[in-house]
């Protein structure tokens, strides 16, 4: 089964559908679903405690972590793009692969690997709307069987116009050029403070990637998507970077905005954690507190 257009988010039927219509129940090299499930924990093989549990069947776990060089400003940074593209022929994702990817606790490694291989060039992925919580509400099964898969001649190519450097806040600061808008809660204790982590970018707008999603967890409608950048004071038709703390739910935003149609929205991939630790005091704000 293929889309004439490839869809932002997909539904649970819409997958249940074209995996059964794999030939022979084989699986195709134009079709990959990759678990994203992540935990928190290092001490945790999320490998072995999420996927090899049960996931989609024809799955593959995939780890946003791999490939990563973490330093103290980036825990997130974005991953090696020769290590990436050697991870993607191990998944057996070819150019004309398309990706679904999902998660079982929450949504941000979906939408965050959603944003990672749009930023490495691969532009034909979706993510499963309501993850694993909503295939298994609707009555779709899951498996333990391992997922064989063909080695495949991927080639990663960074895609600039989805990614925005410290530098590059930096010189918006003074340009003004593109709306800066944070996933974060404004509202939240993280941000009372311009120490450690709290705090905000000068004139960044809020929409709070939680409330991007009804409270079954899938995406909300475009109307109420568009309500939503609208009571923000974001313009949909001008440029958008989106920030967050270390760059995973800024991908929500960046994702909500391309399904109501705005093809490129970059993400600043270090977002408040490396602005804090960088930036001078003079360019940093508080946010305020909701009444």
């Amino acid at each position: 089964m293929t889309l004439a257009r490839i869809w932002t988010v997909v539904s649970t039927n819409w997958l249940r559908e074209s995996l059964n219509s794999q030939v022979n129940g084989k699986v195709s090299r134009k079709l990959r679903v990759l678990d994203t499930s992540f935990l928190f924990d290092p001490d945790v093989d999320t490998y072995k405690e999420c996927y090899k549990q049960g996931h989609i069947p024809q799955s593959l776990h995939f780890n946003m972590y791999r490939c990563v060089n973490r330093t103290p400003e980036r825990p997130v940074n974005l991953p090696d793009i020769n290590c990436f593209t050697d991870y993607a022929q191990e998944l057996g994702i070819w150019p004309d692969t398309h990706v679904i990817t999902y998660d079982r606790f929450g949504p941000a490694p979906a939408y965050r690997t959603w944003w990672l291989f749009r930023t490495f060039g691969h532009k034909n992925i979706s993510i499963l709307d309501g993850g694993l919580r909503k295939w298994l509400e609707d009555g779709h099964e899951v498996t333990t069987e391992e997922t064989a898969v063909e080695r495949s001649n991927f080639e990663a190519k960074l895609d600039k116009n989805l990614l925005r450097s410290y530098e590059d806040v930096l010189e918006n600061l003074k340009s003004r050029r593109e709306q800066l808008v944070d996933a974060r809660n404004p509202a939240g204790d993280s941000c009372t403070s311009s120490e450690n982590y709290g705090g905000v970018i000068p004139g960044a707008k809020h929409i709070v990637f939680e409330q991007l999603f009804t409270e079954n967890g899938t995406i909300k409608s475009d109307r109420e998507l568009k309500e939503l950048f609208d009571s923000a004071g974001v313009d949909l038709g001008q440029p958008i970077t989106a920030s967050c703390l270390r760059g995973l739910t800024a991908c929500g935003v960046a994702a909500a905005a391309h399904i109501l149609g705005k093809e490129h929205v970059p993400v600043y991939a270090g977002s408040w954690w490396e602005y804090s630790r960088r930036a001078p005091d003079d360019l940093k704000a508080l946010a305020k507190k909701a009444s």
